[in-house]
């Protein structure tokens, strides 16, 4: 198989994964979070799809990557229903995984690769998909806290999130 056509099924299953995580979490501020991941993963696999086929794209980052605290804004008023998965934490642990594994093979590709305009592809999407990590990374600490914290809240000093 290609590797940008290995690289381009790589970010369609994760606009499906991100979109399906979206509609399970329709009534909450995660959804905003998850639609932005998805239309994240689009733009590329747009941008690969051109690389493949010689045509003209853009390496632009996504506005609203660029501005993580917007995006959560609203985050600290959200309370898991009652009926939410206890394992919810680790489905963002294991899509923080494979991020962390779209930036291991974009790196891989990047060493390899010898043409300058693929290489400018592959540093785009190794920022583009940094951020999603890093995106996932706050969205699992935000939902894994209450899995860790076990301090009684009268004593002690805890972070702020």
């Amino acid at each position: 198989m290609n590797v940008l056509q290995f690289a381009l099924d790589m970010e369609l299953d994760g606009e499906r994964y991100y979109r399906k995580q979206a509609e399970t979490y329709a009534d909450t501020p995660l959804k905003r979070v998850f639609d932005t991941l998805a239309r994240g993963e689009a733009k590329h696999a747009d941008i690969i799809r051109g690389r493949m086929g010689d045509t003209a794209y853009e390496l632009k980052a996504s506005e609203l990557l660029a501005d993580r605290k917007n995006l959560f804004s609203g985050m600290e008023d959200y309370q898991p229903l009652v009926k939410a998965n206890p394992a919810q934490a680790t489905l963002y642990h294991e899509a923080l995984t494979l991020e962390q594994k779209s930036i291991d093979l974009y790196t891989d590709l990047r060493s390899k690769a010898t043409d300058s305009q693929t290489i400018e592809m592959l540093d785009f999407l190794i920022q583009e998909e940094t951020r999603h990590a890093e995106i996932l990374e706050e969205v699992f600490r935000f939902v894994n806290r209450p899995n860790e914290w076990v301090e009684s809240a009268e004593f002690g000093l805890r972070e702020e999130y």
